[in-house]
């Protein structure tokens, strides 16, 4: 296919209706969807390669071999987190208190290199959106356009008929682009998990896509049943428009800026400066400039654009097109508590990432699914979202002690943060909004000696109350810009992660988790009280890689980037439509959400230009 792919030259001084920058999941949607008008010209430009045919990111596991690999990962890095005590591995084998964020480089982007999880937010996390002051990105709307990006296929066979495979057929899409399906191959850990959870009163769901959360289920995946295969933004978008003579795609095309120029009181996108083959080029835009680079890049290319906060541009020499101190803030990731991870009883042939590779375990697989070419690959299914008032009885002094930090911060904090923080208190005090979401997780992150089927039951906050930013500090384009999450930097973080923690040792010390797993290997029995364990908690937290927020969809005197149609404040016609403008992170994973927002995106560029 790459013989299908654009030159430079096709690309570099010419003029296309449209310029979308950035071939992840925003950017293969809205460049595929736009060109489907034969009459509106479009360029994408992606840093990377196309991985087409490449088996690291077709099979679905091939992730594991894809991070911190330069070729397919942008290994972003963040910087010294001292609210946390654990020393990060990095992959030359250093302890360090960053954490390293793996982004997918390349066509497909984030779809090509993660854990294939196919979730959508809880309804009232997108109406929180609309409150904000965004009408029209609610529920419905978005509901509505996210189905649209999928096609839902059932499975023949699976190696766990107990796990069901349960939803509703409202609730999926059927002829969208992108083949989802429930994974074939699970590790047979998620049904005991189940039954521990509903002997604690959690309910197993029914639907898991339809808006309500609150449970327990197994969650479909970006995979095609037909193929075995993954199934990416860059293959289920890109790959079916490659042949229209209105779309041109250029790969290791590093973009370092939108060329602007003045009208008046606006700014005006006129084209992207972009690098190839050590070579500067301009491709030029005469109707838009849409930026798709996630939630690291698009601040990034939009403060060498100028702009951005002033105090952060003219210390570096990028001369100031509009002051807009909003870009690059309001930064949001899902934090993970790493390190609950449970032996499991060999007699059950549970299958993980260690047992899987076993010559026993690959032939019961075959002979279960027969020989039919399909590769035989794990993912990751068992999946439960739950409110904190289920599992604790401390929610309302955390909310407590959350607004007096508040008052005392009130005339300190970010334009619309309280505005952010009163729709995050609401879905805490609802009992039927899920907070944290606990991910079976048959992938040992922590090896060592024989292989045995080690499992994961890992609890990650869902809306974090801490804010970061990601800005630039050279300017040099290439040079990566500071990430600064601040992780842990509002204590009600730590205590939802600690009472997460909590309720998982509570639901895996008796009954069917128990009979099933030989013992807890961490935290293990040495960590006893809650002090200890909220010490440990700290010392073994994880990004999810599921940031949004830099690019704020808000009101600009509430701390907005970009405007409901999705432009950017102060510009005619530059906008923003990735995972970015998402200015509160939903308890999800997050690639069907960026999905469900480029299709949003499409219906409103196509609305504004009549196309």
């Amino acid at each position: 296919m790459e013989e299908k792919l654009a030159k430079v030259d096709d690309v570099s001084q010419k003029s296309f209706d449209f310029v979308v920058v950035g071939g992840g999941v925003s950017g293969c949607t809205i460049a595929s969807r736009l060109s489907e008008n034969p009459n509106v010209s479009v360029a994408l430009l992606e840093a990377g390669v196309s991985h087409f045919g490449d088996p690291l990111v077709s099979v679905p596991d091939g992730w594991m071999q894809q991070v911190f690999n330069p070729e397919y990962d942008w290994v972003f890095r963040t910087t010294t987190q001292d609210k946390v005590t654990n020393s990060v591995t990095t992959p030359s084998g250093g302890p360090d208190k960053s954490f390293y964020w793996s982004r997918g480089k390349g066509l497909g982007g984030g779809s090509s290199i993660n854990f294939l999880f196919w979730t959508r937010p809880q309804r009232e996390e997108i109406d929180a959106v609309e409150a904000l002051g965004n009408a029209g990105w609610n529920w419905e709307r978005f509901f509505e356009a996210a189905k649209r990006a999928e096609s839902f296929h059932s499975t023949a066979v699976n190696n766990d008929p107990k796990f069901l495979e349960l939803y509703s057929e409202k609730s999926v899409g059927h002829s969208g682009p992108v083949p989802i399906s429930f994974c074939k191959t699970v590790s047979g850990a998620e049904w005991y998990f189940q039954k521990a959870l509903e002997a604690h009163g959690v309910k197993t769901l029914e639907d898991g896509l339809g808006g309500s959360l609150s449970g327990t289920f197994k969650s479909t995946a970006n995979i095609d049943p037909r193929t075995g295969m993954r199934s990416t933004a860059a293959t289920s978008y890109l790959l079916p428009a490659l042949d229209r003579p209105n779309l041109k795609v250029l790969t290791r095309a590093y973009v370092n800026r939108i060329v602007t120029k003045r009208d008046g009181d606006d700014t005006i996108g006129t084209g992207v400066e972009f690098e190839h083959d050590g070579r500067e080029h301009i491709v030029h835009a005469t109707k838009e400039v849409i930026l798709c680079a996630g939630t690291v890049k698009s601040p990034h290319i939009l403060e060498f654009s100028g702009i951005g906060n002033r105090k952060v541009l003219e210390p570096l020499g990028i001369p100031v097109q509009i002051d807009l101190p909003s870009v690059g803030e309001n930064l949001q990731d899902h934090l993970i508590f790493t390190s609950c991870v449970f032996e499991m009883n060999n007699d059950h042939r549970f299958v993980t990432s260690e047992t899987i590779t076993l010559p026993e375990v690959q032939a019961q697989l075959r002979a279960l699914y027969g020989e039919n070419g399909i590769p035989i690959s794990l993912a990751c299914t068992g999946v439960t979202f739950l409110p904190l008032q289920l599992i604790s009885d401390r929610v309302e002094e955390l909310i407590e002690s959350f607004e007096k930090r508040i008052q005392q911060k009130l005339v300190d904090l970010r334009p619309g943060l309280k505005d952010q923080y009163e729709q995050q208190l609401k879905m805490l005090r609802d009992k039927d909004v899920p907070d944290i979401e606990i991910v079976v997780f048959p992938v040992n992150v922590h090896p060592q000696g024989p292989p045995k089927p080690h499992v994961g039951l890992l609890p990650s906050i869902g809306r974090p109350f801490s804010r970061g930013s990601i800005h630039a500090n050279s300017n040099d384009p290439k040079v990566q810009p500071t990430i600064e999450p601040n992780y842990l930097e509002e204590e009600i973080d730590l205590e939802i992660l600690l009472e997460s923690a909590k309720f998982v040792r509570k639901v895996t010390a008796d009954g069917p988790w128990k009979d099933v797993s030989v013992a807890e290997l961490i935290p293990g029995s040495s960590i006893t009280t809650e002090e200890e364990l909220r010490e440990f908690v700290k010392s073994n937290v994880s990004t999810t890689w599921h940031s949004s927020g830099t690019c704020s969809l808000a009101p600009k005197d509430k701390g907005g980037v970009v405007d409901t149609h999705l432009k950017v404040y102060g510009t005619k016609n530059i906008r923003v439509a990735d995972l970015s403008i998402l200015p509160l992170l939903t308890v999800v994973h997050t690639q069907a959400t960026t999905y469900g927002i480029a299709e949003q995106a499409i219906d409103i560029i196509k609305g504004d230009y009549g196309i």
